[in-house]
Parts: structure tokens; sequence; C-alpha cells
């Protein structure tokens, strides 16, 4: 363990801001973790909750995921996705408003959804759940995030790392949930933690045995990046695989939102350490 610690922080010495690591191997629950009790903001990883919450919603019977939720002309936002530049009135089922939060990460369907399942029920299945460290502020809102980026929400690795986890393990909510829930994160952050892995992401001939998924959400703000993801072989049920959620904040980077951030090729640094430990023997 001392070995790969020792060899992440070699990873990072070039990076200027600062980072905390929570990682877990999935087959062993050995946990690996690098300052990860600090508290960070979380840019859009603080959708995971929300979608957590959204489908909790569903199962105790509010609504299901099929109903329609319309896009109005107020609900506006800009920074990442595609709703934005589409007319209001478009109806979709909140699956569809799911997707494109988690996919994309698209900040009208985050806020809309937000609306729809409330923050204080976020932050209440947060404390229930256990993730005491872990809280949504408000919907996205530009101008709170220039004053703190704090003020969208924060939380620790070490709880995101439990939580992705979760998801992948079948809990909180029904199999049928989670299996949606990684139906809604495939893929994400393959610019970052799958970076330097050999995800085939179109498909290939591989044996399912074989083939490497990774699921996961992704946060950006200025000097920031941040994700949390599972990364498996073949089955969930081998258990074969790792989760992690990597926190980076404070680079002093002219921030250029370039695929090559510096806080972005940290992230995938580290992945491919713990992919190298862990699966890739």
């Amino acid at each position: 363990m001392s070995k790969l610690l020792s060899a992440i922080e070699q990873a990072a010495a070039g990076f200027n801001g600062r980072f905390a690591l929570s990682a877990l191997d999935l087959q062993t629950n050995d946990a690996i973790h690098l300052r990860a009790d600090d508290i960070y903001p979380t840019a859009s990883v603080i959708k995971l909750p929300v979608l957590l919450t959204l489908m909790q919603q569903v199962e105790d019977g509010l609504y299901d995921l099929d109903a329609p939720l319309m896009l109005r002309r107020a609900d506006k936002i800009g920074g990442s996705g595609v709703l934005q530049h589409l007319s209001p009135g478009l109806t979709m089922p909140i699956r569809d408003w799911a997707f494109l939060m988690m996919s994309i990460s698209d900040n009208l369907a985050t806020n809309v959804l937000i609306d729809h399942v409330g923050v204080t029920a976020v932050n209440n299945w947060l404390q229930t759940n256990g993730y005491l460290d872990v809280h949504l502020q408000r919907k996205i809102d530009f101008d709170e995030i220039a004053k703190d980026q704090r003020n969208l929400g924060t939380a620790s690795p070490e709880s995101l790392t439990r939580m992705i986890t979760a998801v992948f393990r079948r809990q909180h909510v029904s199999p049928a949930a989670c299996d949606e829930m990684l139906r809604l994160m495939d893929g994400v952050g393959s610019d970052r933690v799958g970076r330097y892995l050999p995800l085939s992401l179109y498909g290939t001939d591989e044996p399912e045995a074989d083939k490497l998924h990774l699921a996961g959400k992704t946060g950006s703000f200025s000097g920031l990046r941040a994700q949390t993801a599972v990364v498996w072989r073949g089955s969930w049920q081998t258990q074969q695989g790792f989760a992690l959620t990597v926190m980076t904040a404070d680079d002093p980077s002219p921030e250029h939102w370039s695929p090559d951030a510096p806080g972005v090729l940290l992230i995938g640094r580290i992945a491919k350490i713990l992919y190298d430990d862990l699966l890739g023997k």
C-alpha cells in the first residue's frame, strides 16, 4: 500500500493545486486514502445524489421515470449541456432529463430535476443514508458559485466513493434502479478516469468477461476538476474492479477549459496507477 500511495503522490508532484483520493478494491474491500476526509466543492459530481434521490422517489411511488417534464423559458441556464439551446415547450420523460444530467452534465436538466425532487429531499436522503459530509446547497447558480465554489455542493472523496460503490453493488435502491443509474453514467469520465485505460466505448468483439467498463460523474469549476467512478471488468457480480473519487481544487493555472487541464490529467494518471495495480496484472 505504501508503494501505491508513493506512486500516486509522485504522479501528482507537478500538480500545483490540492487533491484528495478515496479508492476501494471491489474484490478485497481494501481502501486507498489520501486526505480522503477533506471537504471539497463538488461541482457537477453533486448530480449523483440528485439522481439517487430521484430514484428513491420513483421507488416510493411519487412518480415514474416515464412521467413528462416540460422545458420552460425560465429554466434557461448556461454552462454545460444542450437544453439551453433548444426551444421552450420541449417535453421529455424524466428518464431522458436524468440521462442528460448525468451523461453530458446538462445544467438545465439538473436544475429542472432539483426543482422536481427538492433540495431538502436530496439532503434528507444523504443524511438518512449516512453521507453526513455531503451537502447540496441550491440549484446551479453561477452568481453564487462565483462568490464561493462551495455554494453548489460539498463532499469528501470518501463519501462519494462509498456512494458510487453502493450504486455498483445494487444498494440503497432496487437492483433495477441501480442498473438504470449505471446506464445513465456509462462511459462518463472517459477523458478523465478512463483517459489512459483500455476502454472500448463503442463496442468490440471482446468476450464479456474481458471487457472493461466505466461509469461515473465528473465535475468542473475554474481551477477544479473532480470525478467519482467505478471501473470493472466483465460482469459486475465478479466485483473485479475498483471505485475511486479524485477531487482537485485551487489549481492556479490559467483556466482555458482544456481537455488537457492539469486536474484532468492528474485524475487520469491516478486511475491508471490504480488500474495497473488492481486490474492490469
